[in-house]
């Protein structure tokens, strides 16, 4: 009697326990220690570039960014079709989580041993997704096994575990080396959002004519002449693994010049979006699935009104082989010698940038006085009693903002109809926030004090006489290889002054 409990009791033990679902007409069964919960499809899936052609997107999960694999297409199944009634079985093996796409659930189904099926597969790594099959009803009914072993094994997706083991307690990527607080600048790019950290940023400039030039390769579309400096412009969506852009030369397309070791490169993009301000301890750990260009993503961050916006290192866009191959032999084209390269190091201390944005004309603000800009809200609350000026208060990430109609701040006349390309420009004074309405942001302007040319007095003065002391000045500024432009620099100390006495009286 008691050998015969022993051996009921090993039974038990050699027992185990699936999850059973339907791909198409294919049942497949998952150990149910595998499986973190089941999910529906998220509304919002983020494109992965350069990813394999199984892997759907990815989206955020809580905090956590998983990535969803169709296995219809990995199994090279014929309808891989996904549809909104779809279900997610999120798979957790030492500590990496991914979504498998499934149409149904089935049932919780307790095998042993008589109905376990294992598969071998020939030669030492010749693991398989399907590492068994379980045979119940006499064989009648089938249940292919996924082996989250192998999932997590097959080419580019071992790196879910490297990055995910990144995140830290609190279920967040640790980027503390970047400091606490920092900025990005949005661009879209295929319909991904994506960010830079601003500091890496040289400049943003709308697409002047691009020309052709000896150092072009397949990515290079060609160089632009900025202010006299030649700059090779790299097509981001190729280098994405996306298609070339046809058209370059759209009104929302932009470049955006970074400095890649000593030279300049610019960046071409769809449209730059807004400026936002995120903590690093909010960066959220990207599971890639792809070996290519994988340092040049650093995370994802979560922007209320925006959506996910994922994180590029500026540093990791062009490797070192590239950077030599577009500059190796055309040293010209860059006029890169030593009096250059000393000469721009010096003239670096007097440089300022500044956002520009269009009301009537072109304005401009130092970059350093705008803590973030976000798209137009209609969640703004109108404050009576308040001047006309004052639009309402945004409750922004659990902050108020008071929001100023710049236009009727300065008497320009009606607001112009709000649409996609109005903007808020947020800035501090003191423990006080607020945002300034603007017909669109236009880019970010950089001047080398030592160059820029006033204009002359008696125009300085009919627009003063508008403006009172929110001028601080006004320049003329030459934009790649446009016609000088003219930028009204306001000085946003007396512009928070005017808005506060304003509110007070």
């Amino acid at each position: 009697m008691e050998n015969l409990e022993v051996d009921k009791i090993k039974l038990i033990k050699k027992d185990e326990i699936f999850g059973s679902f339907y791909i198409g007409e294919m049942e497949v069964a998952i150990n149910v220690r595998a499986i973190h919960e089941v999910v529906n499809l998220p509304e919002k899936i983020i494109k992965m570039p350069l990813a394999p052609e199984y892997l759907l997107g990815v989206f955020n999960l809580r905090g956590l960014i998983i990535p969803i694999i169709n296995l219809k297409l990995l199994l090279k199944l014929e309808d891989f079709a996904i549809s909104a009634n779809q279900k997610i079985a999120i798979i957790d093996h030492e500590g990496a989580k991914v979504g498998l796409i499934f149409d149904s659930t089935s049932e919780i189904i307790r095998a042993n041993q008589e109905v376990l099926n294992e598969f071998k597969y020939p030669g030492e790594n010749g693991h398989n997704i399907i590492s068994g099959a379980i045979k119940l009803d006499s064989g009648n009914r089938i249940l292919q096994i996924i082996d989250p072993f192998a999932l997590l094994s097959i080419e580019n997706i071992p790196q879910i575990i490297a990055q995910q083991s990144k995140n830290n307690k609190n279920g967040k990527f640790s980027l503390h080396q970047l400091g606490n607080r920092k900025k990005c600048i949005s661009f879209s790019i295929n319909d991904i959002l994506m960010g830079f950290e601003i500091s890496g940023i040289h400049e943003i400039i709308k697409v002047p004519e691009i020309h052709q030039s000896p150092i072009q390769n397949d990515l290079c579309l060609g160089v632009v002449n900025l202010r006299g400096q030649t700059v090779p412009v790299i097509d981001l969506s190729l280098l994405l693994g996306a298609s070339r852009s046809q058209d370059i030369t759209g009104e929302e397309k932009r470049i955006i010049v970074l400095k890649i070791e000593k030279e300049l490169f610019g960046l071409l993009v769809e449209s730059v979006e807004s400026i936002n301000t995120y903590d690093v301890d909010d960066v959220m750990a990207i599971p890639l699935l792809s070996k290519t260009r994988s340092q040049m993503f650093l995370g994802c961050i979560s922007i209320e009104g925006m959506g996910d916006i994922i994180l590029l290192d500026y540093n990791e866009v062009l490797s070192n082989n590239e950077i030599g191959e577009i500059t190796q032999g055309h040293s010209k084209f860059y006029n890169s010698n030593s009096q250059l390269e000393s000469q721009l190091s010096k003239n670096k201390l007097n440089r300022q940038a500044y956002i520009s944005f269009k009301l009537e004309h072109l304005f401009g603000v130092s970059i350093k006085d705008i803590c973030e800009i976000i798209n137009y809200s209609d969640e703004i609350v109108s404050a009576p009693g308040m001047p006309s000026f004052v639009k309402g208060v945004l409750n922004l990430r659990g902050k108020l903002l008071t929001v100023i109609d710049t236009r009727q701040l300065y008497a320009m006349g009606d607001s112009k109809p709000i649409d996609d390309k109005t903007k808020i420009l947020i800035f501090n004074s003191g423990e006080e926030r607020f945002g300034l309405i603007v017909d669109s942001v236009e880019s970010i302007i950089t001047v080398d004090e030592d160059k820029k040319m006033k204009v002359p007095s008696l125009m300085v003065q009919r627009v003063q006489d508008k403006f009172a002391n929110d001028i601080k000045e006004i320049i003329t500024f030459k934009q790649a290889e446009e016609k000088d432009g003219v930028l009204v620099i306001l000085n946003m100390e007396p512009v928070t002054s005017r808005i506060k006495n304003s509110i007070a009286a």
